[in-house]
């Protein structure tokens, strides 16, 4: 084979290679929401595992009931999103009590961080008849040494928009 042939073909099969992978293993479209709770497209993207497909899946709790969402790439849970309401005068520190989390971090008392989620919770009164406080929790399920931070970079916005999409006051 002469020079200029192994070249080409080398070239053609390192292009090939390229266009056949993304740079992050992602095969699917990466949205700008978590189950319609608007997010940073770049934080998601760099949380979600590699795969071919995702699905979001909201179940049958609405916003107002406490709704779970999990993000499921290639079927296997990557991304979750959990509301729960509460009585008046709960508070994030609340959400601790029976949860034994190792490294746990406080940002503002607007949320808390560890190595594989983020939680907040806040007050938004006469949106659900379960309560009169959400807590909301992201959890990356396959967390990695980047989790933390990205997490704790995606929480402000997510946390705000969610607040936004039900209407709490600020």
């Amino acid at each position: 084979m002469s020079a200029k042939k192994l070249v080409t073909a080398i070239l053609l099969t390192s292009t090939l290679t390229a266009c056949n992978s993304s740079h992050d293993g992602l095969s699917y479209t990466v949205p700008d929401n978590i189950c319609g709770i608007s997010t940073d497209k770049k934080i998601l993207e760099a949380l979600l595992d590699d795969g071919d497909k995702l699905e979001q899946d909201t179940g049958h709790f609405s916003l107002q009931e406490g709704q779970i969402c999990h993000m499921y790439v290639d079927g296997n849970e990557s991304v979750i999103s959990d509301g729960e309401w509460h009585e008046k005068g709960y508070e994030l520190r609340d959400y601790f009590l029976d949860y034994d989390v190792k490294g746990l971090r406080y940002h503002k008392k607007k949320f808390a961080s560890w190595n594989s989620g983020v939680a907040s919770a806040f007050p938004c009164p006469g949106v659900s008849k379960k309560g009169d406080v959400l807590s909301v929790e992201v959890s990356d399920m396959r967390w990695n040494d980047r989790s933390q931070r990205l997490l704790e970079k995606l929480a402000p916005a997510y946390f705000d928009a969610y607040k936004k999409k039900l209407g709490c006051q600020p």
